[in-house]
């Protein structure tokens, strides 16, 4: 066993309050910055699309059947935008009610 002399407490609560944020915390940035870079994240990657540059061979082929089957693949994409959309309503929801709770 090493003679390090960690501190298990304050490690402990570093990791807790970096859950809390949402990930590490930088020495100059406070959990709220920390997590409207996460919602910031969030709002870009939602809207998800069946609309992809395509890569590699066969990119005429692969230009035709995404065309052919759009009707088949857009729906989900749809379904799952809206879903997005209303996790993050929700969670944004449930933060301002903590906000409120935490206030009081």
């Amino acid at each position: 066993m090493a003679d390090d002399t960690t501190d298990v407490a304050a490690l402990f609560a570093r990791l807790k309050e970096e859950v809390r944020a949402g990930g590490p915390v930088a020495a100059d940035q406070t959990p709220a910055q920390v997590r409207l870079s996460v919602r910031d994240q969030a709002e870009r990657l939602w809207p998800v699309s069946a609309e992809r540059p395509i890569v590699g061979k066969g990119g005429p082929i692969k230009g035709i059947l995404r065309r052919l089957m759009r009707w088949y693949v857009e729906p989900t994409w749809a379904d799952q935008r809206a879903f997005n959309s209303a996790v993050l309503k929700l969670i944004d929801d449930l933060d301002e009610r903590i906000g409120r709770l935490e206030r009081r």
